[in-house]
Parts: C-alpha cells; sequence; structure tokens
C-alpha cells in the first residue's frame, strides 16, 4: 500500500501511541525491559535481522499487529469517510460488500479491538436493507450464517425457495377454501 506523505506521519503516530501500549502492557513482565525505541527499531536496533534476533518472538507479533492496526486507521486520501454509524446496505448492494464497507469504517474509527465484532454485528442487523431479512433468521445467527444467508438474495436458489413457500402457501389456501 502506498501512502502520502500525510498519510505516513499519521501511520507513524498511530503506531508510535500502539508501542506504548504494548510498553505499558509488558510492565512487570519477562518484557519490561524492552522499551519503545526498540520496539520502533530506532537505531541501534534499526537493523531487522538484530531486532528479529533480540527480541522475543511474541514481541515480534505485537509489533507487527500494532503496525497492522495503524495501517487500517489510515483515512483514505480524497474521501470522506462518514462515521460507521451511518453507514447503511444500499437497495441493490449485497450484503458481503456492505459487511465489508462497515468492517473498514469501524477498523478506522474504533481503537477496542474487543468490541469490534460486536458493534459490526449489531449495525449489518440493524442497517440491512428489507431485502436482507436478518431478523426472519431463528435465534442468534452467527455473522458467518448471515453473510451465506444473505449472499444467495437474488440467486435461483433464492427465487425457488421464495416461489416454493409462496406455492405452498397458496396450495393450503386453496385447500382450505375447498
Amino acid at each position: 500500500m502506498i501512502h502520502t506523505n500525510s498519510q505516513f506521519i499519521i501511520w507513524e503516530a498511530k503506531w508510535r501511541r500502539a508501542l506504548n501500549e504494548l510498553r505499558d502492557k509488558y510492565q512487570g513482565g519477562a518484557n519490561a525491559g524492552i522499551t519503545v525505541a526498540q520496539l520502533a527499531g530506532d537505531p541501534p536496533l534499526d537493523d531487522p535481522a538484530r531486532q528479529a534476533r533480540l527480541l522475543p518472538r511474541e514481541v515480534l507479533t505485537d509489533i507487527k499487529n500494532a503496525a497492522r492496526k495503524a495501517m487500517v486507521q489510515i483515512p483514505l486520501t480524497g474521501v470522506t469517510e462518514s462515521s460507521y454509524t451511518d453507514i447503511k446496505q444500499g437497495p441493490s448492494e449485497s450484503f458481503t460488500s456492505f459487511v465489508d464497507r462497515l468492517m473498514q469504517a469501524v477498523d478506522r474509527q474504533v481503537s477496542d479491538d474487543g468490541v469490534k465484532p460486536h458493534l459490526i454485528r449489531c449495525l449489518a442487523f440493524a442497517n440491512a436493507n428489507p431485502e436482507c431479512v436478518i431478523s426472519a433468521m431463528p435465534g442468534q445467527p452467527l455473522m458467518a450464517e448471515v453473510i451465506e444467508a444473505c449472499s444467495k438474495l437474488g440467486t435461483p436458489q433464492h427465487v425457488t425457495t421464495v416461489f416454493g413457500r409462496s406455492s405452498e402457501k397458496g396450495h393450503q389456501r386453496c385447500i382450505h377454501e375447498f
């Protein structure tokens, strides 16, 4: 991914903030002596091979995840992004496309990874278009089940199912009236 200079400045600030959180998390543990400069690879640890030799694998994984987290929070150039709460599924938009847009916005705007799945699920259910009738699904469906069900809308299988249900109802009504 290529970023503008201003996007890089934003990314680095977010990344270093995440590294500070890691340093705080490490306090009192085996990695308590690691500094933000060491996590960031500032000199003299600016050689990746040396950093990989000196830092524990779980710390390297945390650094990578912090960089990735900062990356997805970078606003797109030339695009004014609305609040994730305003994202609604368009009338002809696929549910998967809607969920992808929602997830990208939540990733950029919400920093607490613990609330993201619940937030995405609630907003996806609340802001889906009427064609994707999530509330009709029994119980508390998983997000994967909802995506699978809504991805069938408009397919021959979906049309057959809808036609079959309406034919059944019509057939039952005919029998009762007879």
